[in-house]
């Protein structure tokens, strides 16, 4: 797998979210980074502003990530699947929704996890 050029780091930086902290939880030992996409449709619950209920549904996208990496460090691009309701339909039932892990090493040669839907 090739390394991302400072420009394409650059512009993911823009359109990704630091799960980092979090992730250190699930055993990830490298910054790991959300879409923002995968935040507003699978974390984020802007209709009940409950921290919490955002803090559980980060937390479930990093455990189901966490599994589907297996302890590989890099250069891995894999689909996991998540249940996950709606963040603007909160009431609604789970459904299953399909995210993709990629791992691999930037231009600074550390390596670094982001987590988006396939079609990103």
């Amino acid at each position: 797998m090739r390394t991302q050029s400072n420009a394409q780091m650059e512009i993911e930086r823009t359109t990704l979210r630091d799960v980092t902290s979090t992730a250190k939880l699930f055993n990830f030992n490298r910054p790991v980074y959300v879409s923002n996409k995968v935040w507003r449709d699978c974390i984020d619950i802007h209709s009940i502003g409950n921290e919490l209920a955002v803090l559980q549904r980060l937390r479930h996208v990093l455990f189901m990530a966490s599994s589907a990496l297996r302890n590989r460090v890099t250069d891995v691009e894999c689909e996991f699947r998540i249940q996950r309701i709606p963040s603007d339909k909160p009431n609604q039932h789970a459904e299953s929704v399909t995210l993709k892990l990629k791992a691999y090493i930037d231009d600074n040669d550390r390596p670094v996890v982001t987590i988006k839907f396939p079609d990103e």
